[in-house]
C-alpha cells in the first residue's frame, strides 16, 4: 500500500534536534527498508521556506510505519498519514459509489 506522510514540526527546532533530524534523513535515504521494515521510499519533498516535509512510501501495512512515526514524534515532528491510491483506482471507486 502507498501512503503519503506530511511531517510538520511541533515548534521551533533547536540546532541539536536539527542535526539529529539530518542524520535520521540520511539513514532513511540510504537504508529505507531498515527504517521502515519492508518499506520503500518512493519520493520525498522538503518545502523551501516552510517547515514541511512530504514523503510517499510503499509499505506492507501501516503497522510497519509505527516505529518510524514514533521516532519522528520524539524528535518533535507531527506526521499526518494519508493512504494513497492510484488515480485509476480512486476514480473507479468514486464511480461505483455514485452508481455510474
Amino acid at each position: 500500500m502507498e501512503v503519503i506522510l506530511i511531517h510538520r514540526p511541533v515548534g521551533m527546532i533547536p540546532p541539536e534536534m536539527a542535526t539529529m533530524g539530518i542524520q535520521a534523513a540520511r539513514d532513511v535515504l540510504s537504508k529505507p527498508s531498515e527504517v521502515v521494515p519492508g518499506g520503500k521510499l518512493i519520493a520525498s519533498y522538503y518545502a523551501r521556506a516552510q517547515w514541511l516535509v512530504v514523503c510517499v512510501w510503499e509499505v506492507p501495512d501501516l503497522e510497519a510505519l509505527m516505529p518510524f512515526l514514533e521516532g519522528m514524534r520524539l524528535q518533535g515532528w507531527n506526521t499526518e498519514v494519508i493512504p494513497a491510491e492510484k488515480g485509476k483506482v480512486a476514480v473507479g471507486k468514486l464511480a461505483k459509489a455514485l452508481g455510474i
